[in-house]
């Protein structure tokens, strides 16, 4: 596996003990060579561990203490006794491995992507008339009409000195919609950001470690990144953890870019079904934001979906759904099950800032190509360019407030440690679901005891999380499932909403997902015994599942619960003092069942379009929508903002994230968010002559 030239550090004996235990893990297999003899003179081994450096320490233990002992008997006894050390020299075996480009070339796997759809792809994917059961299956969707548009607002007074009109804590999704429409209207717009503005160029997409990249450096898990950046969260005592991305663009840079209205009956749950609360707004409201943020994201599409929201076209053609997209979408059609291809905020072509999608398959990561419209991309630079200030490297450690209880400002602290105080009129709060809340609960004083706005209790409560699982379904024909988007190649809506004889309220809308490259393929195995998943299987699994399978997803619509919960702990704090988040959510009984009954559905779905084996894979301990926690409402006893994201006590104080959520529909909320606070930013341009500010 390796030479003694390359990874001194390790020394002879060592790398001797490696190369026998990577044999045992991954042996010769017809033209395959094994682990130790594909990689002679380590230059792959070199690149894992300079992709994973946090492995050397476990993998030195395992070696030191693996040299007298028989391979085979060794790799078993710590896959028994030692899973951290199995799992550390498992990550270098295979990692090393699948690195190698010959070995690459038999398992037939060209890594992630990189091929820009033709031309007429998106149609072609769709011929034969796919489509066409859907569309004369299903009534179209009930119209409601839009408000009369905005005629525009006044200007606000002119700020005096370093004090911000408005400031912005937070620049992801929520934060830069604000800052550009704002400055637009010619506030003064400060924006503090804990993050960093990233370089595509550092993205891991496009390099031959992508899947080693991702397990730490671009982990979405802020908790295993603990980057400078990232604040931890104190997960022990939750079902589900939420990850988020700390950066100028926030979780954008994570997200897979899928954009998904909510629908109008989504704002009703109480009303229609009887469970939740309705939302203070209709989807007529946010209508014309949602058009609006389209055109600022350039997001691509099929219009026409009976079961969305009527409306125009996305402003750019749709990506194509691939192999993978056809063949989920002909096992939906004998079903007689809605499904559509699905929008997302991805140039199919070349549209301002953004290049056309290579369909490199990385989206969740970071775009390398400049395809995907995280908010560094589409709105960042041009909210600079109207004048909005960002300044990065500013951890936020508490909001302030004067003798009235307005807000004025908050004090943050910079990356050497050092303390500033920024004022400001206006003060919005865009930090996501769990920062926000957090914020807020850190902002306590005499005036506000339990936290900033915090009468009715619910700062931190309700939290909603969306639990995702997938069913893997394994194909025995080619369909090149390393292909983005990832995003989703298609979508279901055919059980998102309540029927009251599943037993559970709510649904969950499906999404299809490519699956990477050998790694990810390999990763839905590891709860096998070791002889189904080392040794000679590790070659059938690689060959039955690498570019021949593909996941249905599941993301449930949990509801709102006050036992679920972000508060502060008391004793784990970030890198400069400041409490971290406590986070407390259980998957209950509905929600259990609703994953239990939409994964025996999406069985049904593979099995349909001629799945020859099925795998059901739980993701359902990552959190990767923070809704909830600041809800909005007309009454300050139920609620913390009113419907125009004001708190209820603080009347400069707004919030734009996902805090805001009443409950959190079936759909990825990026779309809701970035909606909603624009339709914020409006209002406050709107009443900026009457906006309560501090002397």
């Amino acid at each position: 596996m390796a030479g003694a030239d390359a990874t001194p550090e390790l020394g002879p004996e060592r790398l001797a003990t490696l190369r026998a235990l990577a044999d045992a893990l991954i042996p010769e297999a017809g033209d395959l060579p094994s682990a130790g003899a594909a990689d002679p003179d380590g230059r792959w081994l070199a690149r894992t561990l300079a992709a994973r450096p946090e492995l050397c320490g476990e993998l030195g233990r395992v070696l030191g203490g693996g040299a007298e002992r028989e391979p085979a008997t060794e790799t078993r006894r710590l896959f028994a006794e030692d899973r951290p050390g199995f799992d550390a020299l498992a990550a270098v075996v295979a990692g090393s491995y699948y690195l190698n480009v010959k070995v690459r070339r038999r398992i037939g796997y060209p890594g992630q992507g990189k091929r820009p759809p033709y031309p007429d792809e998106a149609e072609y994917d769709l011929r034969d008339g796919l489509l066409d059961p859907v569309l004369a299956r299903t009534p179209p969707a009930h119209e409601e009409p839009g408000p009369p548009p905005d005629d525009g607002p006044p200007l606000p007074r002119a700020g005096d000195g370093d004090r911000a009109d408005v400031l912005v804590i937070g620049a992801g999704a929520s934060g830069a919609v604000v800052a550009r429409r704002l400055a637009a209207a010619g506030f003064r717009v400060v924006c503090l950001e804990q993050g960093d503005w990233c370089n595509p160029s550092d993205f891991p997409g496009d390099k031959p470690e992508f899947e080693l990249l991702i397990e730490r450096r671009w982990s979405p898990d802020p908790n295993v990144r603990a980057l400078p950046a990232d604040y931890p969260c104190e997960n022990s005592g939750t079902d589900v953890a939420p990850v988020m991305f700390n950066a100028v663009g926030g979780s954008t840079i994570h997200f897979g870019a899928q954009w998904s209205r909510m629908r109008p009956s989504d704002f009703r749950t109480r009303t229609r079904e009887g469970v939740a609360d309705d939302w203070p707004l209709s989807y007529a409201e946010l209508r014309p934001f949602y058009e609006r943020m389209e055109r600022w994201l350039g997001v691509s599409g099929l219009a026409g979906d009976p079961l969305y929201p009527p409306g125009p076209a996305p402003p750019l053609p749709p990506l194509p759904i691939g192999a993978i997209g056809r063949k989920a979408a002909e096992g939906m059609n004998r079903l007689g099950w809605h499904w559509w291809p699905a929008s997302h905020v991805i140039a199919s072509v070349e549209h301002e800032h953004q290049a056309q999608c290579e369909r490199t398959g990385t989206c969740m990561w970071g775009c390398p190509k400049g395809a995907k419209g995280s908010t560094d991309l589409t709105i960042w630079p041009e909210a600079q360019r109207l004048g909005a200030r960002l300044v990065t490297g500013a951890r936020v450690r508490e909001i302030t407030v004067d003798a009235r209880g307005l807000a004025t400002g908050a004090v943050y602290v910079d990356r050497k440690g050092t303390e500033h105080r920024q004022q400001a009129d206006v003060v919005v709060l865009a930090a996501n679901g769990v920062g926000t809340a957090r914020l807020l609960l850190l902002s306590s004083s005499s005036r506000f005891p339990d936290g900033l706005a915090n009468s009715s209790g619910l700062v931190g409560k309700r939290l909603m999380l969306h639990p995702y699982m997938s069913v893997l379904g394994i194909y025995d024909e080619p369909l090149e499932s390393w292909l983005g988007p990832w995003g989703t190649q298609l979508l279901s809506l055919q059980f998102a909403d309540t029927d009251e004889s599943r037993g559970f309220p709510r649904g969950a809308q499906w999404d299809v997902m490519p699956i990477g490259g050998p790694l990810l393929a390999l990763a839905r195995y590891d709860g096998l015994p070791y002889n189904e998943r080392w040794g000679p299987a590790v070659h059938r699994l690689v060959q039955r599942t690498l570019g021949r399978a593909f996941d249905w997803g599941v993301g449930i619509e949990d509801l709102p619960h006050e036992r679920n919960t972000v508060t502060l702990d008391s004793a784990l704090t970030d890198s400069d003092g400041i409490p971290a988040p406590r986070i407390s959510f259980r998957i209950d009984a509905e929600m259990r069942a609703n994953l239990d009954w939409q994964l025996a559905r999406a069985r049904e779905a593979h099995e349909a379009a001629g799945a020859i084996d099925t795998v059901v894979t739980d993701w359902s301990a990552w959190g990767w929508h923070l809704l909830g926690t600041a809800r909005m409402g007309d009454d300050p006893g139920t609620s913390v903002i009113d419907r125009w994201g004001c708190a209820h006590e603080v009347p400069n104080l707004y919030v734009v994230d996902g805090s805001a959520f009443v409950t959190s529909g079936p759909q990825p909320p990026t779309a809701t968010i970035c909606a909603n606070a624009l339709r914020v930013a409006d209002h406050l341009v709107r009443r900026a002559g009457g906006q309560r500010a501090p002397a």
